[in-house]
């Protein structure tokens, strides 16, 4: 199991960063043959735009693994280290179920796809495939954000920034 959890550490940085360097490369090649060449190539943009999607999912689902997101800070010096912990706690069961919410919605979404057969105007891809990354991303939210509270309530997580005051 610590294989397979260390083999999927950062997969998902990994892929946002390959994804950005695709969009990247994507949007100059448009750039170039648009006014330069004086033409463009129709299913770049098409590409670029599920790119840009898939690379903002996969990220935030990144920044979950280790606690990375944005945070109201000034409600932790008020509240105080013990009232911290139980917000977060009730915060992330909360955040934990929206996730499963929209894993669950995520996979309706995608079997409706399917079924439909919709596809995309110009690659004709599925539009399943697409919209896998929502309740793939979202399931990745969930499992992340459960396991760093684990890692640190058993002591294993260094603490961040707005937690050395405890």
């Amino acid at each position: 199991m610590k294989a397979v959890r260390r083999y999927f550490a950062g997969f998902e940085m990994i892929l946002a960063g390959f994804l950005l360097v695709l969009l990247t490369v994507l949007l100059s090649v448009q750039i170039v043959e648009r006014y330069i060449l004086g033409s463009s190539i129709v299913w770049v943009e098409e590409i670029a735009r599920i790119s840009f999607v898939w690379m903002i999912y996969f990220s935030a689902a990144g920044a979950t693994r280790d606690d990375r997101h944005i945070r109201i800070e000034i409600i932790d010096l008020i509240i105080g280290p013990t009232g911290v912990k139980w917000v977060t706690l009730v915060a992330d069961s909360l955040t934990i179920g929206f996730d499963l919410v929209i894993v669950w919605l995520g996979v309706l979404l995608v079997r409706s796809s399917i079924q439909y057969g919709d596809v995309t105007s110009v690659t004709e891809i599925p539009m399943g495939i697409i919209y896998a990354v929502i309740p793939v991303c979202y399931g990745l939210m969930a499992y992340r954000l459960f396991s760093f509270n684990m890692r640190k309530r058993a002591g294993m997580v260094e603490p961040a920034v707005y937690d050395s005051y405890e």
